[in-house]
């Protein structure tokens, strides 16, 4: 190879009329006297490459693709390293079209590589290339991010015109978590409510749970829409769907527009509900759910001779108006999530041994009859005693559902089945006292009181009270003045002649030997009864009481007319005696003193006991 054939140089340099600069330029001859050698060049990624030839012939330049190389004989020719090139570079366009021959030594030949410029040069151009690279991928990031912001520009602009140009609900803005709005008018979107939407949504339930913490048992209830909601508000849910990014400034808008279509907005609705209808579906499920607590019982046992108590059982409650409250706040709003019943347990009252005690100790009663029809009888109760204190050992804390007590029975003598043929059989006493009929307010009050006291029954043990039977006496109900005894003095008085009813109910009371309670005598002495046998009453003050002590009831009957009254008493008689009166009396003080006496006889034997003592003021 010729020293004056190196890349570079000007073309006339070499004979020929191009620039071969940047590469190894040989004639026909040098390049067959070449063709052991192999053409390398260096490519980016740093790997050696076949290079292409170039060559001179006739004043043009050649290549040679096509040219084999001897591949068995041939090993590359690396540039060192340590080369260095003292001719500078004048343009490095074309470094990597450079070759480097191979080193023709393992051939056999002896000639020393001449072209050592070309791999100097070759050399330099990497290291530009490198150089050049950073600067490169500087420039391209430069056009990239230029191209990406006129892009967002463009989008900014687009997006911009849409959010202030556009006529329907945005994109993504629903309504009940469900139905889409977007897209549509506002009015379409108030009919869409009004309608499917509605009907949809009443079709669904709130779900109640509650759960009865006494039985352990979780329970569920159903509230339908329909059944308490008569219409959504879907005017104002289809204006609050189009105001969604409509409102605020610029920033807010297109915010709150790239939410709804993003994230989504969801519009609440609002429901007008039937009057009472929420109330009385929590009423419904109170009844189920919540019961008040069943408190301690007792029963008699008198088969087994024993009382048996029971504890009683809690019962469940919740807050019922807090439920209402609730459940209107959801069906209002639309609100179907499901719901939880707080409920809670109410405890039952603890057994009082001491009420329990005095319930059941009872005295034995016999039959009785019933008061309100005078004739259905009612059958007999037997006695019952059990020790209180026995009651209280054996509850204990009270722990358990049940417990028995032992007791004490004692049989009535008279049982339905003895007093049913024997009722009101006989007339145990009657007595007759009489009135001047042509007083007619008098007249009119014994009638009135002697009617109020007709058929009245008292059962064995029951106590009569003649205040109580007759009532007050008063103009309203029809009574008159007449004679009354009042501070000494004989005065008119509304109801005047009462107490000659009264009286006359002593005199029979006295001779069928009942037990009297309370009885007063008059300021003066009255002509209708025997001294001593009156009985004085004032409304407020005075009473006439007696108790039926027989075994069976009596009743009072009464009669009046024709200026006589006759009360009897009509009961049971069981055993044959004859009942007499007398009295002692004495004068003393403006006063007459006398003293009642009873004497009873029977089979043959008499008894005298004092029944009272009178005092009348003289006249």
């Amino acid at each position: 190879m010729k020293e004056n054939n190196k890349p570079g140089i000007n073309p006339e340099d070499n004979g020929t009329e191009e620039s071969t600069k940047g590469f190894p330029v040989v004639t026909e001859q040098e390049e067959a006297d070449a063709a052991a050698f192999e053409m390398k060049k260096k490519a980016k990624d740093g790997t050696w490459v076949a290079a292409t030839p170039v060559h001179v012939s006739g004043g043009a330049l050649h290549t040679d693709d096509s040219q084999d190389q001897p591949e068995e004989n041939t090993e590359r020719l690396e540039p060192a390293d340590d080369l260095q090139s003292t001719t500078p570079l004048e343009d490095t366009d074309h470094l990597e079209n450079t070759t480097l021959l191979e080193d023709a030594n393992d051939l056999g030949s002896t000639e020393p590589m001449e072209d050592v410029p070309a791999m100097q040069a070759d050399s330099q151009a990497e290291e530009l290339e490198t150089k050049d690279k950073p600067e490169k991928k500087k420039s391209v990031a430069k056009r990239v991010a230029a191209v990406v912001a006129g892009v967002a520009v463009v989008a900014v602009v687009a997006f911009s015109v849409f959010v202030y140009t556009y006529s329907g609900i945005y994109p993504g803005v629903t309504v009940g978590d469900t139905y889409k709005l977007g897209g549509l008018t506002q009015e379409e979107a108030q009919a869409y409510i009004a309608g499917d939407v509605q009907s949809s949504v009443f079709d669904q339930t709130i779900v109640l749970t509650g759960t009865d913490v006494v039985a352990g048992e979780d329970k569920t209830y159903e509230i339908k829409l329909a059944d308490v909601a008569e219409s959504v508000d879907s005017a104002t849910s289809a204006q609050q769907a189009y105001q969604m990014g409509r409102e605020g400034g610029y920033f807010q808008r297109m915010s709150t527009v790239l939410g709804c279509i993003f994230g989504g907005r969801n519009i609440s609705m609002n429901a007008t509900l039937k009057e009472g209808a929420v109330e009385a579906q929590v009423d419904s499920i109170t009844a189920d759910l919540a019961y008040d607590p069943i408190q301690p019982s007792w029963e008699v046992d008198k088969e087994n001779k024993e009382l048996k108590i029971d504890t009683g059982k809690q019962g469940v409650g919740f807050d019922v108006d807090q439920v209402k409250k609730d459940m209107t706040a959801q069906a209002e709003n639309v609100n179907l999530e499901a719901y939880t019943i707080n409920t809670y347990a109410i405890d039952q009252e603890k057994p009082d041994a001491e009420a329990i005690a005095n319930d059941v100790n009872t005295e034995p009663q016999n039959a009785t009859v019933d008061k309100e029809d005078g004739q259905t009888v009612i059958e007999a109760v037997d006695g019952v005693q059990v020790d209180q204190e026995t009651i209280a050992s054996t509850l204990g804390d009270a722990t358990e559902q049940t417990y028995t007590v032992p007791i004490e029975l004692t049989e009535a003598t008279i049982r339905k089945a003895d007093l049913e043929p024997v009722l009101f059989r006989d007339t145990l006493a009657s007595s007759t006292t009489y009135y001047n009929s042509g007083v007619g307010g008098r007249t009119t009050n014994v009638r009135l009181a002697a009617n109020s006291i007709d058929e009245v029954i008292l059962n064995p043990g029951e106590e009569f009270s003649y205040n109580d039977t007759v009532g007050e006496r008063t103009a309203a109900r029809g009574y008159r003045s007449a004679i009354i005894y009042s501070d000494g003095e004989e005065v008119d008085g509304l109801g005047g002649g009462v107490c000659q009813v009264s009286s006359t109910i002593y005199m029979a009371v006295l001779r069928a030997d009942l037990e009297v309670t309370e009885r007063y005598c008059h300021q003066f002495q009255v002509s209708y009864t025997p001294v001593s046998q009156d009985a004085a009453v004032y409304w407020g003050s005075k009473d006439f009481k007696f108790v039926n002590n027989t075994d069976y009831p009596i009743k009072i009957v009464s009669s009046v007319g024709g200026g006589s009254l006759t009360v009897s008493i009509i009961g049971t008689q069981t055993e044959e005696k004859e009942i007499s009166f007398s009295s002692k009396s004495y004068t003393s003080g403006g006063y007459k003193h006398a003293t009642l006496y009873k004497t009873v006889t029977q089979n043959g034997e008499s008894t005298t006991t004092k029944e009272n003592s009178s005092s009348y003021l003289l006249k």
